[in-house]
């Protein structure tokens, strides 16, 4: 069966379902700064989940958006940095504390929705092809497990 990764003490890489998962995460990724690229713009996978939640929510505070996409404090800074010097996004104190920096998007940062949105949803159909439906949701149903047992 599926379990079949190890041999004694051998470890069949091409059997193990993390390889396959990483292997797997690192093809969405480099599709997907090759797509974007193709469309006039040098996105990273990092700054793309940043403008999809805050297209979602505009103005979150630097610490939500780690935690929502999973990053570091330090890491999401310099994604955040690198997203203010392109003009994405820009940091402004909130209004009811000042020690909270607020992440928000500016007006060319809103106007990529449209744009990227559309390429987003080709790379999605490309990595779903020929996949039945309930595949997809068993797979996703399967890997959101394997999250919450190993958290």
């Amino acid at each position: 069966g599926m379990r079949g990764q190890f041999d004694g003490d051998q470890v069949l890489l091409e059997r193990a379902l993390p390889f396959l998962i990483h292997a797997c995460y690192q093809q969405i990724r480099s599709v997907t700064y090759k797509e974007f690229l193709g469309h006039g713009l040098e996105l990273t996978p990092e700054q793309w989940i940043v403008l999809v939640q805050l297209w979602q929510k505009d103005g979150q505070s630097q610490s939500a958006l780690s935690e929502l996409t999973l990053r570091d404090r330090p890491t999401m800074s310099r994604i955040i940095d690198t997203m203010e010097k392109s003009g994405l996004v820009e940091r402004v104190a909130d209004a009811a504390d000042a020690r909270t920096r607020r992440v928000k998007l500016t007006r060319a940062g809103k106007a990529l929705q449209p744009k990227l949105v559309p390429v987003a949803k080709s790379i999605v159909a490309r990595l779903e092809q020929g996949i039945p439906a309930r595949d997809l949701e068993t797979t996703h149903r399967t890997l959101a497990r394997m999250l919450e047992n190993l958290r």
